[in-house]
C-alpha cells in the first residue's frame, strides 16, 4: 500500500495526504487473500482457455478467459446468437430506412426532373 500511495501523486498529477499509520497497521495484519474463498483459476490452473470472436470487418472480440474448453465454447455460443441477431436486426432497421429514404424520394421529384431535363438537352 504504501509503495502504491508512493506512485498516486503521479497518477493523479496532484499532491495526495499522508497515508494514515493506524490503517497501514490495520491493513498489514490482513491476508492478501482469502485462500479458502479464493477460486481464481489464472493463478492455479494449468491450462486456461480463451475466448475470441472476430467479426466480418476483421474487429476482434476477446469473450473471457475460461478454466474449462466448454465454458470457452459455450461463451462463444452466446455471443454469436446476440451478434447473429444484431444482424438480423440491422436488416430489418435497413430495409425500414430504405423504404423511407425511397418514399421521399418518389414524394420530392424536382431532383428526377432536373436529371431528365438535363439528359434530355444531351440527347439533342
Amino acid at each position: 500500500l504504501k509503495e502504491m500511495w508512493a506512485l498516486l501523486p503521479e497518477v493523479m498529477g496532484k499532491p495526495v495526504p499522508p497515508i494514515d499509520e493506524g490503517l497501514l497497521e490495520s491493513m498489514s495484519k490482513l491476508p492478501a487473500t482469502d485462500p479458502e474463498h479464493f477460486q481464481h483459476p489464472w493463478g492455479t490452473a494449468e491450462k486456461l482457455y480463451k475466448s475470441e470472436a472476430v467479426d466480418p470487418f476483421g474487429t476482434k472480440y476477446l469473450l473471457g478467459i475460461y478454466a474449462t474448453k466448454e465454458e470457452a465454447q459455450k461463451a462463444f455460443k452466446e455471443w454469436s446468437g446476440e451478434y447473429d441477431k444484431a444482424r438480423e436486426d440491422m436488416k430489418v432497421e435497413m430495409a425500414q430506412w430504405s423504404k423511407q429514404e425511397n418514399a421521399r424520394l418518389d414524394k420530392d421529384t424536382s431532383a428526377r426532373d432536373r436529371v431528365k431535363k438535363i439528359l434530355e438537352e444531351a440527347r439533342r
